[in-house]
């Protein structure tokens, strides 16, 4: 068993402990989501106020509503704690959506005029920020907590409001084993787009740190392309359980991975990635009949290919005839109109049948135009994504700038099984070292132990791209059979050690 760590800061939760104040004598007015006013009054100052301090005022209402005149007064002996906030609670029984409540878009929008007391620096004189947190319950709580010396409008700080702020951050737990379900279910929603996504696996310890995201979206794609039509290159056809909004998401799913980590399927049809961003009538001949041959199998692209250059054999006819009958055509065209015959058979089968998909990836694909504008943006993207055994080879680094011998012998073991990786077990090796099958890091830095017996293993910890490898392999053979036994087993449990 083997273990890839994802290393990053440790989640706590959040403190229980209460917040204090000891300011006193403030009479302040906050501006009601549902046009009404309450009062927050305290009694007296006790003493000069150097720094800002937190006051919680809970306000609690049978009904959903509150009478002008309700006043909660502030206990000046009931010192609660220092922190600089101002919590105020509402606690409603509606059953009206309060995430859709105009009243409440409006009042996002608003900025507070806290009047000052008794010399008392007024908070509307500081930067005012305000993190709105909306929970949709039957029993629904908003909560405004006013931090000083930022800004004055009130800005989302969590997902659950769903305001768009590129700020706002959301969690999502996946099952590993139906991750296209469940991702799926996360991406329906288009202003996922414009939030800060950190995931973890159900049951498998990990924080994310990038590593886990990475993850997530390679056995997303690893999994969806199952469905795909294609060997090399994968096309999508339509499925009787995806309909526009599932197509959608999926488009989302492609343009978050890329935008946020570098992620992307390059099995994904060039031409047909290329018609989703830029439209259909801009995928020239080259591009439509290069992934076309990626789409067909090694036997019916040698066919196709010595059809074009006219060198066919009497075996390829039965190839071809095959390959025309499954695209619609029971027949084999003349020597002279073959090759329009297999130009117009790509793009039927390339761009024309999931002209439906195209269109629905179409919307979310206009996020990442300004980065790919153009053919050949598209083909470098393709191109410098994919993981080969050279190129991976050339991201391993160590550590240490000096290296013991031992130290030095492992590294060559690795550099030389790398390099030498056909680009299958490139891609395993990436993906074991960074979460991603795609190159999407600058480097992989290289930890050595002396671990030996049933320790001795390659560990990797996706976020941070390390791999700590054991110096005490007494051979390449011997490295090489257990690197090939770890990739093999195709075991990718996200595990903290």
């Amino acid at each position: 068993m083997h273990h890839r760590t994802a290393q990053g800061p440790r989640q706590s939760e959040p403190s229980q402990s209460t917040p204090t104040d000891q300011r006193q004598g403030t009479n302040r007015s906050f501006p009601d989501p549902w046009s009404e006013t309450i009062d927050l009054t305290s009694t007296s100052l006790s003493h000069s106020l150097q720094t800002e301090h937190e006051h919680i005022y809970r306000v609690a209402s049978e009904d959903t509503e509150l009478d002008e005149a309700d006043t909660v007064l502030w206990d000046p002996e009931d010192n609660l704690g220092n922190e600089e906030n101002v919590v105020i609670t509402y606690h409603l029984v509606d059953s009206e959506d309060v995430t859709q409540s105009p009243e409440v878009n409006a009042v996002l929008n608003q900025e507070l005029c806290l009047p000052s007391a008794d010399g008392l620096t007024t908070l509307d004189e500081q930067s005012i920020h305000e993190e709105v947190v909306v929970t949709t319950r039957q029993d629904r709580e908003i909560t405004f907590d006013l931090h000083s010396n930022s800004s004055s409008h009130l800005s989302p700080s969590s997902s659950s409001s769903n305001l768009g702020n590129p700020q706002t951050s959301q969690r999502a737990s996946i099952c590993r084993i139906k991750v296209v379900e469940d991702l799926l279910a996360v991406f329906m929603d288009s202003s996922i787009l414009n939030l800060t996504l950190k995931m973890d696996f159900v049951n498998e310890k990990a924080v994310d740190d990038a590593g886990v995201s990475r993850e997530v979206y390679a056995a997303f794609w690893e999994q969806f392309l199952e469905q795909c039509e294609g060997e090399m290159e994968r096309v999508p056809r339509l499925r009787p359980d995806f309909g526009e909004a599932e197509w959608q998401a999926v488009g989302r799913i492609w343009v978050k991975g890329f935008t946020d980590h570098g992620v992307m399927p390059v099995r994904l049809s060039v031409a047909f990635m290329f018609a989703c961003i830029h439209g259909i009538d801009s995928v020239d001949a080259d591009v439509l009949m290069a992934s076309f041959f990626n789409d067909l199998s090694p036997i019916e692209r040698s066919a196709v290919e010595k059809a074009l250059q006219g060198t066919r054999e009497e075996g390829d006819d039965e190839d071809l005839l095959d390959l025309f009958t499954r695209m619609g055509s029971h027949f084999l065209p003349s020597t002279e109109g073959m090759k329009a015959a297999i130009e117009t058979m790509a793009h039927k089968a390339t761009l024309q049948e999931p002209k439906y998909i195209i269109d629905c990836f179409s919307i979310p694909m206009s996020h990442v135009f300004p980065k790919l504008f153009d053919k050949q943006s598209v083909l470098s993207l393709y191109d410098s994504k994919k993981a080969t055994g050279k190129r991976v080879s050339q991201l391993l680094e160590t550590t240490n700038v000096m290296l013991s011998q031992r130290e030095q012998a492992t590294f060559n073991h690795l550099q030389r099984y790398v390099k030498n990786a056909e680009q299958t077990k490139a891609e395993k090796f990436l993906r074991f070292c960074t979460g991603s099958s795609v190159i999407c890091v600058d480097k992989i830095m290289i930890h050595f132990n002396a671990e030996t017996g049933l320790n001795r293993r390659p560990v990797a910890h996706t976020c941070g791209a390390t791999l700590e490898v054991p110096t005490t392999y007494s051979s390449f053979p011997e490295f090489r059979t257990e690197f090939d036994n770890i990739l093999a087993s195709n075991y990718l449990d996200m595990d903290i050690i």
